[in-house]
């Protein structure tokens, strides 16, 4: 009889406990670095959403004829006709120009319009739109000034530069 070169039974039952122990290390490694990819891609769609939100109001606001806020909306007006309005929400934004509406999952609290320094006002002309934006639990202030032209305060009636 011919002796078969084999692992014997022990053999394999510590190359299965060694393999198994590698197996569960890879696998933890994995599960660690998948959850901070997660946090990661998170976090950079927030910043995203941050900076979209600054240069796109910014660019609207500085760029609109007039601005407006009722309530919880800023209107914008431009020569064309054209109107944009900003929603501010508890959890949201949404930016509406005609029939496209964007929204931005960032919340909005404590909205503040001025005219030219002087105290909160509202269905006026502003001049001074601030906010308090709240991203990833995480607060971030916002602030952005317009100026108006000469036009604009010639055509628009004196009381309500006067109120």
């Amino acid at each position: 009889m011919k002796k078969l070169k084999a692992f014997t039974l022990f053999e394999l039952l510590v190359g299965m406990i060694i393999s198994s122990i590698v197996i569960g290390f890879g696998y933890a490694g994995y599960t660690l670095i998948y959850r901070q990819y997660l946090n990661y891609s998170v976090t950079k769609r927030g910043i995203i959403d941050v900076v979209q939100l600054n240069a796109i109001l910014n660019n609207d606001f500085i760029t609109s004829e007039s601005a407006k806020l009722e309530m919880d909306k800023l209107i914008l007006n431009y020569e064309n006709g054209l109107q944009k309005e900003y929603s501010f929400g508890e959890k949201y934004i949404l930016r509406k120009e005609q029939e496209y509406v964007d929204t931005l999952k960032i919340g909005v609290m404590n909205v503040i319009a001025n005219r030219n320094g002087d105290e909160q006002v509202t269905d006026l002309l502003i001049s001074e739109l601030s906010f308090d934006a709240v991203i990833h639990e995480e607060t971030m202030h916002f602030h952005f000034i317009k100026s108006y032209s000469a036009e604009t305060f010639i055509n628009n009636p004196l009381n309500q530069w006067l109120q």
